[in-house]
Order: structure tokens, then sequence, then C-alpha cells
């Protein structure tokens, strides 16, 4: 009976001594399929030197996944509408978001992880039409401008009151450049990089990144009215950290053949 009783209170010793680290527990976030930062791999197969992937993977992803997995976490990743997603962050029906830029009509609603990664504002043009300019906003105003329809860059260039025209995704953003009229395609810098790769037009094109936008951020948006949207912002926060100055955060994005950004 000693024996047994010694060996319990071993038992519970140990285990009140082992870390929370190792206590694996699970949450859901929700996303939407947007290269290179998300990525559905039912649309886009990642290729053969990335190994094993989960059904949905990309840059933030494996950041995200990588930062909860030093504390101890693991993430489900499940794909929905963007405009769904951000009603049922709003509403509290869903923990987060990913990739969520932390702009000021979602402060009301989330609280903003830091960051997964950043990216800048960029001109897309053929191959050195720009080398002579600084890349502002003013200088498109003598220029055919095109922009994908709903996407940030239509905003900044409507306040500025420049022209242009809509097109409905990256591919056809790039394709109007090198076959029609377009002279510059302005978008995120990662994505267009990323589609251009895929294009195999990489060489045919030029990017001029629009300094004086500074960069977008992405990280994960998390419901002020889910209970433990708090708790488990910080948790990825100190996650963050730790992948960070490990420099295995460096190493993600290197895979995808990206480098962290500093501006």
């Amino acid at each position: 009976m000693i024996k047994i009783r010694r060996f319990l209170l071993s038992f519970v010793v140990i285990m009140l001594c082992v870390p929370k680290v190792l206590y694996a527990e699970e949450i859901v976030l929700h996303t939407i399929h947007f290269p290179p930062h998300v990525i559905d791999a039912n649309k886009l197969p990642p290729s053969s030197n990335f190994g094993v992937v989960d059904t949905v993977y990309g840059f933030d992803v494996d950041v995200l996944r990588a930062a909860y997995a030093t504390q101890g976490v693991t993430v489900r990743i499940e794909l929905m509408p963007w405009k769904r997603i951000m009603r049922d962050v709003e509403a509290g029906l869903i923990l987060g978001a990913v990739s969520c830029r932390p702009i000021p009509i979602r402060e009301k609603f989330a609280l903003f992880s830091d960051n997964l990664s950043d990216s800048a504002n960029t001109f897309v043009t053929r191959r050195s039409f720009l080398d002579d300019e600084i890349p502002t906003l003013d200088i498109l105003k003598k220029y055919n401008v095109a922009a994908v329809n709903g996407w940030s860059q239509t905003n900044i260039l409507d306040s500025a009151d420049i022209p242009y025209s809509s097109v409905s995704g990256l591919e056809q953003g790039i394709n109007v450049l090198l076959r029609r009229n377009q002279d510059v395609f302005m978008t995120e810098r990662d994505s267009a990089i990323f589609a251009a790769k895929r294009m195999q037009v990489i060489d045919s094109l030029s990017f001029y990144d629009v300094s004086e936008l500074g960069l977008d951020h992405y990280s994960v948006c998390f419901s002020k009215l889910h209970p433990e949207a708090e708790k488990w912002r910080n948790v990825l926060n100190k996650g963050l950290d730790t992948l960070s100055k490990s420099g295995k955060r460096d190493e993600i994005l290197k895979k995808y053949g990206f480098s962290l950004v500093t501006q």
C-alpha cells in the first residue's frame, strides 16, 4: 500500500512539472484562398519539394501553425467565403480569420494578432517600363491602370481620383499588361510575384513598390465577442515571438521564395 501511495504521489508531482506546451489543444480558424498567404491545395496543389502538406497551406498558414505549435496548440483551417467569415467574426460565431489586415473598419469587432507577414502595394509593368520614374500615385494619371475589383488598391485609386480598369484577378491583371493596352497593374506585391512565377512570365515583368503607402500587414482577426479571443491572440503572439527568435519564420518564407520585409 505504501509503495502504491508513493507511486501515485510521484506521478502527480511529475504531471505537475510537465510543461503546458505538452498538453496539445486545437483551435479552428477560417480563411479564403489567397495565394501565397493562404492556398487551397485543391485549387493549387503544392510542388513536390514541399513534401506532405495539409489541405490548406501558404506562408501565413505555415507561420501561424508553427507559432502555435511552439505553445502546444494545433490549428484546423476551414475555408469559407470572406464576407461570411467577416460577418461571423463580427457576430462572435467563430474565433477568428486568417489572413486579416488590421484596418480601421474591423477595429470595432476584432482583436488583431501580431503580423504573420507583410507586403507592399506595387506597380506591375512590362519589363523596365517605369525604370526612369519614381513610383508614386501621381504618375499613374498619365498611364492606363488596372486593379483587381474589390481589392484595397481600388479604394486607394478612388481616393486619389485616378481612373482605372477593373480586372477579375491576378492572372487577368498580368495578362492585360502583356497582351493589351494597360500600362500599370496596381496590386499586392507578393501575390503578384507568386502568380507571375506560376504563369512563367516573371522575367517579362517589373515590380515597383509604392513606398508612400507603407506596408500591408497580415494578421489574425479574433472576434471581440468570442469568450477566448484574447487568450488565443496572446498565445499566438507569444508563439510568433518564439518563432522569430528561432529563425524559423525566415525559413518558412524562404520556402515560398520570399523574405521578411521591413520598412
